[in-house]
């Protein structure tokens, strides 16, 4: 880095660069597949039926016909998705401008995205399989502004021209800032589309390579005690008492880690050497072992595969039960095994999926900037100023509570993209930036201290003040019967029954005869008996969560942040900074008044909308209190 003008440019202003040429022909493969696929299963009903018309003989055809014929429409179909694809790449470009990023796309229309630096928040990047066997990579460019603006998605960069693209987006906003956008200085010695620089970039690599320091602690241990490196103090906590710097990065190699890391680091035909940022890493940590095999098995889609297993296991043995004749027992009974076994083998490839979408997971803190990479097959980063940081959540679902982990996560401001809007990607941004997704509790406090050090004064739980007396019997009505849809389905169905047995009695229904009478009897008895049960075994846990929810919830603030914790059979721990605070809420009903009780709300920009961080039943006059507090100050 030149110390005279610390803003060199690697990629030159105002010039056209085009998205790499595998877009032309990668892009078609996937656009085919996922039409085959969608005929196909559309289909899926007319080609059963042509096999067994051939079975019959009612229909003949020329197999070499078909096959020929086949192929000759796929070829059409690649053609002209080639040929599509062909014109968008001849259309499609970047720029990097004094003071914008631009990107040019459009075939008929013409559309043109900027992006000021200083507007700038975080800059993404995406690998599918596909994608990553060739080396390229979609990036998202995200600017502040929240769900109103758009990402800017440039598709298939060559991995080390995303690197390059983000470090030099990062570059120019630092220079924007500064008032120095003019003296932003393009060197072709940095610049690897050139000969010149892609000489000058090896050299560079390999010295980098050779001088990159090894992180402490390569078993996953953390040692009790460590030495700074800024100033060679012997410290215990996660912070140095002298200087103040954080706990050193660590590594914590898992199981892939080691049998994969060829593939994990895999950079496809045409990635390119990675890239090392010019400013190192303070903070980094992976998933050990357990907690890789933890994410694993107690992931959402895992086990709600799981929960669809036992109810077709009970679904079937009703039908089992309720048969009468040999071939509706045998039909049943031939059924249970197949049900059971597909759906297993399901919920087992859904394992390794998610163990696979959690490979050679890395969290580290870069400067002023958090960042997460995570997946084996398909790769993906992203990345958050600490500016940006909204919240900080910790949420333990009744399994990791029991256990003693939890999920660690980053509330943001996240924009959705025109292609993914609304699909299952913004979905998931409510959930933020997952920095770690199944921690041990007493690690969460390490971790925190080490990715966002300007939380270290934050309140912690055993801070917080406890709810009044009156939250406990409010909790119970309204998680027992209030609030109970379990209770609601057994009165719905109650009702439907005797709605139904009236009509029998009154000659409305009539049955065959009298053992279908009886069968219909049995049943109705038997599945109310089943209900009642799940209502009372539901009712019984919301009410033990209405116990540890009044007993152990609470709240705090200081000077900078607010503390708000949910318990329960899960739990939920919110840390917001007062200035991220969007808007202070206090509600009460009037129940609540008669009580002097309110319910205190903190509202975000996390999330593409607005989300709310809330704990019912606190006192009014503390609400009052935290209203006060939330006001801004000079």
């Amino acid at each position: 880095m030149n110390e005279a003008n610390p803003f060199i440019a690697t990629f030159e202003t105002g010039r056209h660069y085009k998205v790499h040429k595998s877009y032309i022909y990668v892009a078609p493969i996937v656009a085919v597949a996922a039409v085959v696929f969608v005929t196909l299963l559309n289909g899926i009903q007319g080609l059963v039926e042509l096999y067994f018309a051939l079975q019959r003989g009612d229909i003949s055809f020329n197999p070499f016909l078909v096959v020929g014929l086949i192929v000759l429409g796929l070829a059409v179909v690649t053609a002209a998705f080639t040929g599509m694809y062909a014109l968008a790449w001849r259309n499609m470009s970047y720029v990097f401008d004094e003071r914008e990023f631009s990107y040019y796309s459009g075939i008929i229309t013409k559309r043109r995205v900027h992006v000021p630096y200083a507007r700038v928040q975080s800059v993404n990047h995406r690998a599918s399989i596909i994608q990553r066997l060739f080396g390229v990579c979609t990036v998202s460019i995200d600017s502040a502004g929240g769900s109103s603006n758009k990402a800017v998605r440039v598709p298939y960069l060559q991995l080390e021209t995303a690197e390059r693209l983000r470090a030099e987006l990062f570059m120019r906003k630092a220079a924007v800032a500064a008032g120095l956008e003019s003296t932003v200085a393009y060197m072709p010695q940095a610049d690897i589309a050139t000969a010149e620089g892609m000489r000058a970039y090896e050299d560079r690599m390999r010295a980098e390579t050779d001088q990159a320091p090894v992180p402490p602690g390569q078993d996953g241990t953390m040692p009790t005690s460590w030495t700074c490196p800024q100033c060679g103090k012997s410290n215990a906590e996660n912070f140095c008492g002298d200087c103040g710097a954080p706990r050193p990065a660590r590594a914590t190699p898992n199981m892939l880690d080691t049998a994969a890391a060829p593939l994990g680091d895999w950079r496809g035909i045409y990635g390119g050497t990675a890239l090392f940022g010019e400013e190192p890493a303070s903070y980094e940590f992976g998933l050990s072992n357990n907690e890789l095999l933890l994410t694993t098995v107690s992931h959402d889609s895992p086990l709600t595969v799981a929960l669809i297993v036992c109810f077709t296991f009970v679904l079937t043995l009703a039908f089992v039960m309720l048969a009468q004749d040999e071939v509706a027992l045998a039909i049943a009974t031939f059924t249970l095994p197949i049900v059971v076994g597909s759906t297993l083998l399901t919920w087992v490839f859904g394992l390794f999926a998610v163990m696979f979408s959690y490979g050679n997971f890395r969290a580290r803190r870069r400067g002023s900037r958090i960042e997460v990479e995570r997946g084996l097959l398909a790769r993906s980063f992203s990345g958050i100023d600490i500016e940006r940081v909204q919240s900080i959540e910790i949420r333990q679902s009744f399994i990791r509570r029991i256990i003693g982990y939890c999920e660690l996560s980053l509330g943001r401001i996240d924009i959705a993209s025109e292609k993914n809007k609304g699909n299952n990607d913004a979905k998931m941004n409510g959930k933020g930036l997952v920095i770690h997704p199944f921690v041990k509790l007493d690690r969460v406090d390490e971790i925190i201290d080490g990715l966002a050090p300007e939380f270290a004064d934050r309140p912690r739980r055993v801070d917080c003040a406890p709810l009044p007396k009156p939250a406990l019997r409010r909790a119970v009505l309204r998680r027992c019967i209030w609030y109970n849809w379990a209770l609601w389905i057994v009165v719905a169905f109650g009702v439907c029954w005797a709605v139904i047995g009236t009509l029998v009695v009154s000659g409305g229904v009539h049955f065959a005869n009298a053992t279908a009478y009886a069968q219909y009897d049995r049943f109705m008895v038997g599945s109310l008996i089943v209900v009642i049960g799940v209502c009372a075994v539901i009712t019984v846990a919301r009410g033990v969560g209405a116990v540890l929810w009044a007993r152990y919830s609470g709240y705090a603030w200081n000077r900078r942040y607010l503390l708000i914790y949910n318990d329960g059979l899960s739990t939920g721990q919110s840390i917001i900074p007062r200035q991220k605070i969007q808007a202070g809420v206090m509600r009460s009903n009037p129940f609540q008044r008669r009580l002097s009780l309110a319910t205190l709300q903190a509202v975000t920009a996390a999330g593409t909308r607005a989300t709310t961080a809330r704990l019912v039943d606190v006192p009014a006059d503390t609400c009052s209190d935290y209203l006060d507090w939330v006001k801004p100050r000079r």
